[in-house]
């Protein structure tokens, strides 16, 4: 996936962040999504936001952006998590473990962050027993289980020594940041919000260039069930189109500026879905894989878990608004249109 071109309103968003001593790091990533942006905030505490995935190379791409920045990886107080996310954690218990530093994340996502291979495990069969459930072949859920059991290498479990609470502030680079949970892309998305400055760090749950996608994940109460995470993401959506925000800064992309008008053009874009979505389930289309083929052809099968995820969300607002029910069989199950 090609990444956005800057433009002027973002370029000068970054160069604002600068003047108050944020510094943006682009770490590389393996997934089509790209780079992460790191962030490192100048003060004391000396904070990093979001570390990259575990990887020499982005230890050291990460490395190097510190030091260009005045400091060195050792210098680091405090290392943030916006979310639960390889991309966005894997490296912080090795940098926590060479600096010393503090490690700070969402208290509901502690348990999670530490039992990594535990929770990857549960995430993993949670995705294989949704795929067959939901119409993709037994073999081809098996087999991309094993696609993404070969990227837990990309991070390690991370020791949160400070956790903290939604509605908290927390002091990052001599800044008050009050703290939101904005679950849907995660079930622990975090952002953090500076009033005075009208500037947010806002992970993945808003991006410039791609809509974040709401992947279906387990609860972080430990709980047998799953997250309606397009509906949680929707409700999170609008929570923060309504919030003053001059500058979000997104862990993927660009900075942007016009942060309730993108929303809007996201809500509306997961409205037509869902109608297209409700027309395909009553042209016969009767499991999500069905609807997925539909709609995006092989990629439904190579991508199967991330289009069924998609899928489901969409299904979920429509069984909520009583148009659409789920006939669940003992192992598999399909769905009709009520009207």
């Amino acid at each position: 996936m090609a990444e956005p071109d800057p433009t002027p309103e973002s370029e000068a968003a970054l160069a604002q962040a600068r003047e108050w001593g944020i510094h943006t790091i682009p770490v590389p990533t393996p997934f089509a999504v790209g780079r992460i942006n790191c962030y490192l905030l100048e003060g004391d505490p000396l904070t990093l936001i979001d570390a990259g995935p575990r990887s020499e190379r982005s230890l050291s791409v990460l490395r190097e952006g510190i030091e260009q920045a005045g400091h060195s990886l050792e210098d680091l107080d405090l290392v943030v998590a916006t979310h639960q996310h390889i991309d966005h954690v894997g490296l912080i218990s090795t940098v926590a473990g060479q600096s010393g530093a503090e490690v700070a994340a969402l208290d509901i996502s502690v348990e999670r962050l530490a039992e990594f291979a535990f929770g990857s495990e549960q995430e993993d069969q949670l995705a294989v027993d949704l795929m067959v459930r939901y119409g993709v072949p037994e073999e081809i859920a098996n087999v991309l289980k094993e696609v993404t059991k070969s990227y837990r290498d990309l991070a390690a479990p991370v020791t949160v020594t400070q956790p903290f609470s939604a509605g908290e502030k927390v002091t990052l680079g001599s800044r008050p940041y009050e703290i939101f949970h904005r679950p849907g892309h995660s079930p622990s998305d975090t952002v953090f919000w500076d009033e005075e400055r009208q500037l947010m760090f806002g992970g993945d749950h808003l991006l410039s260039h791609i809509s974040s996608n709401p992947l279906i994940s387990k609860p972080l109460d430990g709980s047998s069930d799953r997250t309606r995470s397009l509906i949680n993401y929707r409700d999170s959506l609008k929570e923060t189109a309504a919030m003053p925000v001059s500058i979000m800064l997104s862990g993927h992309g660009l900075a942007i500026t016009d942060h309730a008008a993108l929303i809007e053009k996201r809500l509306a874009g997961q409205d037509r879905r869902t109608e297209k979505i409700y027309k395909l389930v009553a042209e016969g289309h009767d499991s999500p894989h069905s609807v997925a083929n539909a709609i995006w052809g092989d990629i439904a099968l190579t991508q199967a878990y991330l289009t069924l995820s998609e899928v489901i969300g969409h299904l979920d607002i429509l069984m909520e608004d009583g148009r659409v029910v789920e006939n669940a069989g003992e192992k598999y199950s399909t769905f009709e249109v009520t009207s």
